[in-house]
């Protein structure tokens, strides 16, 4: 079921919690954006000709920086996002630090200059190594689910490996990625990071007027336009784009800490998370007690505003909380039943955070990404139906299994057709600059995390050095001798090693003469 869309609110000019109105943040213009760029360029090289180890340092003193200021950002994230202040520092802030020192980890090993082996013998007096240079100026074009974390996620890194960096926040949620800048200036180089607001057309402006590498995280249809103007350009690009991730709980999983774990990566940021558990997959034997179960732990959440601390935050746009709404009642109408939520909560984009049982693959809750808080369960037979279900999907972030047996939850686990594999856990990864956060098919194939994200930050320059005196013998001039050479060459390959040494040898000096003669004595 779908109904044409309503007339909504300009993103960020509204708080999703109770609707008050925001002041607008003006837009950059494109020459404003091509002013950042350069900006930026002209910062960077200096800051790339810094040693390692002073970068790291300053990572670490931005990501303490935003400890030391966290009350100022939890203000800004509690009124673009309707989080409470403490849901925005656990989600967003309170690992900043930590994030810095193992992302300086990564970068060490990143960014080590690689030697190349080479056969003396094939290759006599030469050495060759690979070192990473840095792209230029990186753009990143974050979302507004995690305003902040899906910055630092791709900036920390950026600027280890010695960019300048141009950031460009979602329209909902400017001021976020303003404060981020200002703490950026606060203790790194001027103009090294600079910010850009605005909607779509700023951010493909960062593409045509001259940013050397993008990273992008956000919808699918808009990650196919950035990366399409990124190819075009012959700009690397790395895009995470949606999710639809599913959760198998098997017949012997710990009931109770499965149903807290799926929960939690369910209606975590009201479900606003590419990597939100938003299919369910359990088996038979144990489905009643685990749907007994999870209705009762999702009828405990609070949703802000109200009065003590809530548990999760509303819905962050008003275009969001209809699409919730459309799902919900796509589900119900194919034969689903709402057993807790499923309705507004009546302040602001608020939406009770909802249990869906039996669910089916003709549903767009199953086929589509929901990103609310809504937890829809699919009854299985047994695993092999779940596996099945489960990579029947048109994206593939994270899978995770649940069960008391590791062993097969990890061997069912590798059988997922996704980035992202667990057992008894989900999306916590994310957190991790030592592990990537990758997909397939519609979630995009871009890195985030690892030392496998750094083709985004830089490219790698091969170095060959010969101190050889004497020339190779493929070189000018082509005679009987050079023809002799190579068939002794291609005998040792698939011969006698010694026999076609003995061969190589004399015809080797007679083709360095040659070679000689031919380059003038």
């Amino acid at each position: 079921m779908s109904t044409p869309a309503p007339t909504f609110p300009a993103p960020g000019t509204v708080r999703p919690d109770d609707g008050r109105p925001l002041p607008a943040v003006p837009y950059a213009t494109r020459e404003e954006v091509r002013a950042a760029i350069e900006r930026a360029r002209a910062a960077q090289p200096a800051w790339a000709a810094t040693p390692l180890a002073q970068r790291q340092a300053a990572m670490l003193a931005l990501g303490r920086i935003i400890l030391e200021r966290r009350a100022e950002i939890l203000e800004i994230l509690n009124a673009e996002t309707g989080r409470s202040p403490l849901e925005c520092l656990v989600s967003e802030v309170i690992g900043t630090l930590d994030f810095a020192r193992s992302a300086n980890k990564v970068a060490a090993a990143a960014l080590a200059t690689e030697k190349v082996p080479l056969s003396m013998l094939d290759h006599p007096g030469k050495r060759a190594y690979i070192e990473a240079l840095p792209h230029g100026v990186v753009g990143i074009i974050a979302p507004w689910n995690y305003p902040l974390i899906n910055f630092y996620k791709h900036l920390f890194p950026a600027l280890l490996a010695g960019n300048g960096v141009v950031l460009k926040p979602s329209e909902s949620c400017p001021r976020t990625g303003a404060w981020l800048a200002a703490r950026c200036a606060d203790v790194l180089p001027k103009d090294l990071v600079q910010v850009v607001q605005g909607a779509g057309d700023v951010g493909a402006a960062l593409l045509t007027e001259g940013i050397d590498s993008i990273t992008f995280t956000g919808s699918v249809a808009t990650g196919r336009k950035v990366s399409a103007l990124a190819g075009e350009r012959l700009v690397p690009c790395t895009a995470e784009l949606g999710g639809k991730d599913a959760a198998i709980v098997l017949a012997d999983c710990d009931l109770g800490r499965t149903v807290a774990g799926i929960v939690y990566w369910s209606i975590h940021n009201a479900g606003q998370n590419c990597a939100s558990v938003e299919r369910v997959y359990v088996e038979a034997a144990i489905a009643d007690a685990f749907v007994q179960r999870c209705v009762a732990a999702v009828g405990k959440l609070r949703v802000a505003p109200q009065e003590g601390i809530a548990d999760i935050g509303p819905l962050h746009t008003a275009p969001q909380l209809w699409l919730v709404e459309q799902h919900v009642a796509d589900a119900v109408q194919r034969g689903a039943t709402v057993l807790v939520g499923g309705t507004r909560t009546g302040s602001g984009w608020g939406y009770a955070p909802t249990v869906l049982d039996g669910c089916t693959h003709d549903m767009r809750v199953i086929r589509e990404e929901t990103f609310g808080p809504v937890l829809a369960i699919v009854r299985v037979k047994d695993a092999e139906e779940a596996v099945r279900l489960t990579n029947d999907s048109g994206y593939g972030l994270n899978g995770s299994v649940w069960t008391k047996d590791v062993a097969r939850g990890e061997a069912l686990a590798r059988r997922l057709h996704v980035g992202v594999s667990l057992v008894n856990n989900h999306a916590i990864p994310a957190i991790m600059p030592e592990m990537p956060w990758t997909g397939v098919r519609g979630t995009g194939p871009g890195v985030a995390n690892s030392r496998h994200a750094y083709p985004a930050y830089v490219r790698r320059r091969g170095v060959l050095v010969d101190s050889n005196r004497q020339p190779d013998p493929w070189w000018f001039p082509a005679d009987a001798n050079l023809a002799a050479f190579a068939d002794a060459v291609v005998q040792r390959s698939i011969g006698s090693m010694v026999g076609a040494l003995l061969k190589l040898l004399p015809l080797l000096g007679k083709r360095q003469k040659a070679i000689r003669e031919f380059g003038g004595g």
